[in-house]
């Protein structure tokens, strides 16, 4: 066996028995988490991987620096199949792919190492001396880029050796004349190299050798203890992804007598899942870029909960290693037992608005309101610690099925208005066979503001003939606060109460202007036996449009905006059929906000942040209606109670020169004559 054999296998023996400790080791944390069936619909999971991981979909939302990574990443994949051929190498010099596979694995191979070796002097350079903020200063990535520019050149510098000793026999890895010929990059530095002495050329090919086969280990071996250990954990992580509903969060079985607490306390609370996404996380700051409480100068930076959640997980690691005790936990109770909420400030797990564009904008999948959640889960339901303003809402949300703890009996009140005397609007009971039922939610029923927009659904339903009932007094909230203000318990309660109801009058299609009324009776009701058709009101106003059923006649010559709810837009990938429904208006000029559809801004008030004091930096509805005037509109176009309160608010604290309307308003003055 030749010196190179056994080289190799000494530098594989010890490189890959560390890697395999690691490996193992971090699963064994993984195995530590709660369990989490992610194993269904295994196409769909690898046509993500596919998507998401190879093809690098979401890098691209960065123009500058999406294409940089992928060429990176796409050349660091080309590249692991030389690395593999340069290992076979120790042991049989002569290997070599062969025929046309390994002539134009040749051409390629050199091509994507040389846009490689340009991205990466690139990266470094941005790092250095053009950071973008998102981006923590650390001189691992320098590092890590280092490292991959290393492997480009020695591969380089390795094949334009062994070209420029062709003819002369004495290279320990002869390289065939086909292959030298298809070598375009390795060719011109075996050009540069000619003239150089033999033994020279024979240092070179073998020192650009061992440091590449050295370097490729090394960097390896660091992946699992750094934050590049996304290289290794994105494709598991992206094809474990959830393929339901982004805007169903997880069940809780509340009748388990074996729990002791509830939520997400310490890391061992959470699902294996979660904590994958933890180890996933690349730092790249894309998550906080369009967060809302962190571009109003709250303490929530969504990448910095993600690494104060993994620091807490790296504790538990060590104390699984017996590293440290419990008490050396950091940071420690009283009784010992260390606490994740602990080691993230509440202000962070209250800023939230689970508007979700963190994970729309994570390259690697990572789920963050899931979290967040529950934390919160943890502190209501195990601490009883939470704003003080949430106990009231709490408190009314329990007894009066509203917000507000207004009257039970007043819910259907709206039906009364003068405005509506030519128009009928039954109760379920008394038109069992109704088309739809018409979901008026709690703002749409008490409040001043929105009832506007439920008379105005109500005679586009008369208008275009469609046959509708309502709930009045039977109808109560559906739960959406207090689920994602961590109340489970009351969330499960107002739900079972509303599905007994929605089954007992067979219930098959509701309509709903509320996204939150419409994202929880959609995607979270079927876990409680609650299965029903859910559509906005744009949507159906939409329909009725297309069908010729409703004709908007009556100009409206202005120039609207239109503002994208988060539980409608992100969380339901509804963003044609309200813009749809206000083009359809005669004389409408639409126009978008240069933060719009899927990289919309959050108006502030989800999250049960509406039920909050916002009294850290600056609000987030005057951001957004900044962000709206920059197009100079006459209207604020919404589809969302919650929207159009944070909006009108907004704009009327800026002074702002501009209506904030539902598209339904919108809509039924137009079909006025």
């Amino acid at each position: 066996m030749g010196n190179e054999a056994l080289g190799m296998m000494a530098v594989l023996a010890a490189a890959l028995s560390v890697f395999g400790w690691s490996v193992v080791n971090t699963l064994g944390v993984l195995a530590g988490g709660r369990k989490e069936n992610r194993l269904d619909n295994i196409g769909a999971r690898m046509a993500a991987v596919f998507e998401i991981a190879i093809a690098q979909k979401k890098m691209f939302k960065d123009p500058v620096y999406g294409p940089m990574h992928a060429l990176i990443f796409w050349g660091f994949l080309v590249l692991s199949v030389r690395s593999l051929v340069l290992i076979i190498m120790a042991f049989f010099p002569e290997f070599h792919l062969p025929g046309a596979i390994g002539n134009g694995y040749t051409a390629s191979k050199d091509v994507f190492e040389l846009l490689v070796l340009m991205m990466v002097s690139y990266g470094a350079y941005r790092r250095l001396f053009s950071k973008p903020e998102r981006i923590t200063p650390s001189m691992e990535g320098v590092f890590i880029l280092g490292m991959i520019g290393t492997l480009m050149i020695t591969d380089f510098l390795f094949d334009g050796s062994r070209i420029a000793m062709m003819g002369s026999d004495i290279a320990v890895w002869e390289m065939p004349a086909a292959e030298a010929e298809w070598a375009v990059i390795g060719s011109v530095v075996g050009q540069w190299l000619h003239g150089t002495a033999n033994e020279t050329l024979l240092t070179i090919e073998s020192v650009s050798y061992w440091i590449h086969i050295v370097t490729l280990f090394v960097f390896l071996n660091l992946l699992p203890h750094s934050k590049h250990m996304h290289v290794l954990s994105v494709i598991p992580n992206v094809f474990f992804l959830n393929l339901g509903s982004p805007g169903k969060l997880s069940d809780m079985d509340l009748e388990d007598e074996t729990a002791e607490t509830f939520g997400a306390g310490r890391a061992e609370d959470l699902t294996w899942k979660q904590m994958l996404d933890l180890y996933t996380c690349t730092e790249c700051g894309r998550c906080s870029v369009n967060c809302p409480a962190w571009n109003t100068d709250k303490p929530l930076n969504p990448k910095m909960l993600i690494k104060d959640l993994q620091y807490h997980m790296k504790a538990v690691e060590d104390r699984l290693k017996g590293k440290v005790t419990d008490e050396e936990m950091p940071p420690a109770t009283e009784e010992g037992q260390s606490k994740m909420v602990l080691s993230v400030n509440e202000d962070v797990i209250w800023s939230c608005t689970t508007c979700r564009s963190c994970e729309e904008n994570c390259p690697v999948m990572i789920s963050h309101v899931d979290k967040i959640v529950d934390l919160r889960r943890y502190l209501v339901l195990t601490e009883a610690q939470f704003p003080k303003e949430l106990n009231p809402t709490f408190r009314n949300l329990e007894q009066k099925g509203n917000p507000w703890g207004l009257p039970v009996a007043s819910r259907g009140d709206w039906v009364d208005d003068e405005e509506l005397a030519d128009i009928p609007i039954p109760h379920i009971t008394e038109k069992m066979d109704a088309e739809v039922v018409f979901w008026v939610g709690c703002a749409g029923a008490y409040d001043d503001r929105q009832k506007k927009v439920t008379k105005a659904m109500a005679k586009i339903l008369s208008k275009g003939g469609v046959s509708f009932a309502i709930l009045a007094k039977d109808e109560t909230c559906t739960g959406d606060p207090a689920r994602r203000a961590g109340n489970e318990y009351l969330f499960q309660m107002l739900a079972q109460q509303n599905i007994d109801t929605l089954n007992k009058y067979n219930v098959r299609k509701i309509v709903t202007h509320c996204p939150h009324c419409l994202n929880t009776m959609l995607n979270e009701y079927p876990s409680f036996g609650g299965h029903y058709e859910v559509v906005h009101h744009t949507q159906l106003i939409n329909d009725l449009v297309a069908e010729g059923r409703i004709t908007p006649t009556k100009e409206l010559d202005k120039l609207v905006v239109y503002h994208d709810s988060c539980y409608l837009g992100r969380y339901n990938e509804v963003y044609d059929a309200p813009r749809n429904a206000v083009s359809s208006i005669p004389g409408t000029k639409l126009v978008e906000m240069e933060r719009s559809k899927e990289n919309g801004m959050c108006c502030g008030a989800g999250g049960s942040r509406i039920w909050m004091e916002e009294n850290i930096g600056s609000r987030v509805n005057h951001l957004r209606v900044e962000q709206a005037m920059e197009v100079k509109p006459d209207i604020i176009a919404s589809g969302c109670p919650f929207c159009l309160t944070m909006l009108k608010d907004g704009a009327a604290d800026k002074e702002a020169a501009v209506e904030t309307r539902d598209i339904a308003e919108l809509v039924a003055e137009s079909l006025e004559s």
